[in-house]
C-alpha cells in the first residue's frame, strides 16, 4: 500500500459513493416521519464536524494510518488495544453491509437462494477486488460513480414523469415539534458520515494532501444533498405510512414506476445499484482492516491477508443475526451507542484533544 497514491478527484468519487452505500435504499430517517428531510438537511453539518476532526488528526500524523497513529499518541499498550478494536469493528460493519445486500437479493431476486451461497458469490468478488490494490480500486470507483449518477438521476426523473410525486404527502411539518428529529439525529449523523472514519486510514496515500479537506467538505454536501432530495422524494411518492413499515423504501418506491407499460419494474435497476453501492462500501472497510492488520502486526501485504479478513466478514455476516429483523433491530438500537459513537466520536475527539494537550505543553516547556 505504500506505493498508492489517488488524486482529489478519485477522494471524491469514493467519499459520495461510499457515503451513499445502502443509506439511500434504507428506511434511514423515517422515524423523523415527514419531516425525515430536515434530518437529512441538518446531518450533513455533523458529518463535517466529524470529517474536520479526522483531517486534523492526519495533518498531525500525515504518513500514518489511524492504527498507526493512535499507538504514537496513546503508547504501545493502549494504542495497540485501541488499534485492534478498529480492526474488528471495520470487519464487523463490512459484515453487516454484507449482510445488508444478502438480505434485499434474496427478498427480491433470488428467493430460492441460500444466503450463505449469495455471500461466497459476493466475498468471492470482494477478494478478487482487494487483490489488485487500492489504486485499481479507486478508478473503477470513478466509473462507478459516473454511472450510478446518471442511473439515479433517471430514476428520479420518472418519478416526476409518472405523476407520482404527491406534495401533500410532506404535510404538516413538524407535527410533533423537533423531538423526533433530535431523537433520530444520532443515527443519522454515525450512518453514513461517522463511517467516515475509514477515510483516516486512506489519507496517506493522497497525492496532494492540501486538497484532502476541500474535496472531502465538498463530498459531504454533495451526499448530504442527495439524501435530503431523495428522501423528499420517497416521503411523496410512499407516503410516511408504507415508509416506514417498508425495509427496502426505494425498491418499493421503484415498483410504481410505469411509463405506458412500456418502462416499468424498474425495482431491478434499484437492486443492481444496491450491489454496486454495497459492493463499494464494504470494500472500503474490507481495505482498512487489512491495512490495520498489516500494520498492527507487521504482516507483509499479500493474499492471505486478504483471504483471511475476506473469511472473517463473510462468516460473521452470516452469523451476526439470525433473522433480517434481528439484525435491523441490533444495527438501529444497540451498534450506534456502543460501537459507532465510541469509535467515530468519542476516541477522534479524545486523541484530538491529547495531541492538543501534548502541544501546549511542548510549546510551555520551549
Amino acid at each position: 500500500m505504500s506505493t498508492v497514491k489517488i488524486d482529489g478527484y478519485q477522494l471524491f468519487c469514493l467519499i459520495v459513493l461510499f457515503l451513499f452505500g445502502t443509506t439511500i435504499f434504507l428506511d434511514i430517517g423515517s422515524g423523523a416521519k415527514q419531516d425525515a428531510w430536515i434530518l437529512t438537511l441538518i446531518s450533513p453539518f455533523t458529518g463535517l464536524i466529524l470529517f474536520t476532526i479526522y483531517y486534523h488528526l492526519h495533518k498531525r500524523y500525515p504518513t500514518l494510518p489511524l492504527t498507526e497513529y493512535i499507538r504514537k499518541i496513546w503508547g504501545k499498550f493502549l494504542g495497540s488495544i485501541i488499534s485492534y478494536f478498529y480492526i474488528i469493528y471495520f470487519i464487523y460493519i463490512a459484515s453487516r453491509v454484507l449482510r445488508d445486500i444478502e438480505e434485499i437479493l434474496i427478498n427480491s431476486a433470488y428467493y430460492k437462494t441460500s444466503i450463505t451461497v449469495v455471500g461466497i458469490c459476493m466475498m468471492f468478488t470482494l477478494i478478487y477486488t482487494v487483490n489488485f490494490g487500492f489504486e485499481v480500486f479507486a478508478r473503477v470507483a470513478c466509473i462507478c460513480f459516473l454511472l450510478i449518477g446518471f442511473t439515479l438521476l433517471m430514476i428520479n426523473i420518472m418519478f416526476i414523469v409518472t405523476d407520482l410525486i404527491h406534495l401533500e404527502n410532506l404535510k404538516p411539518i413538524l407535527a410533533d415539534g423537533w423531538k423526533p428529529i433530535v431523537k433520530a439525529l444520532p443515527l443519522n449523523v454515525t450512518v453514513p458520515y461517522g463511517e467516515l472514519i475509514t477515510l483516516s486510514m486512506i489519507f496517506p496515500y493522497m497525492n496532494k494532501q492540501t486538497k484532502i479537506l476541500k474535496t472531502g467538505m465538498m463530498a459531504v454536501l454533495f451526499a448530504g444533498i442527495y439524501f435530503t432530495l431523495n428522501i423528499l422524494l420517497l416521503i411523496c411518492v410512499l407516503g410516511t405510512d408504507v415508509l416506514s413499515r417498508s425495509s427496502f423504501p426505494a425498491l418499493k418506491a421503484a415498483s410504481f414506476i410505469d411509463i405506458a407499460g412500456f418502462i416499468q419494474r424498474l425495482d431491478s435497476f434499484v437492486i443492481i445499484l444496491v450491489v454496486l453501492l454495497g459492493f463499494i462500501k464494504i470494500t472500503m472497510f474490507f481495505f482498512c482492516a487489512v491495512i490495520g492488520m498489516n500494520t498492527l502486526f507487521k504482516i507483509k501485504s499479500s493474499a492471505l491477508s486478504n483471504y483471511l479478513v475476506g473469511g472473517m466478514i463473510l462468516l460473521s455476516s452470516i452469523m451476526i443475526a439470525p433473522s433480517y429483523q434481528n439484525h435491523l433491530d441490533e444495527g438501529l438500537k444497540i451498534v450506534p451507542y456502543l460501537l459507532h459513537i465510541p469509535l467515530q466520536i468519542v476516541i477522534p475527539f479524545l486523541l484530538l484533544l491529547t495531541v492538543l494537550i501534548k502541544g501546549k505543553i511542548k510549546n510551555m516547556m520551549n
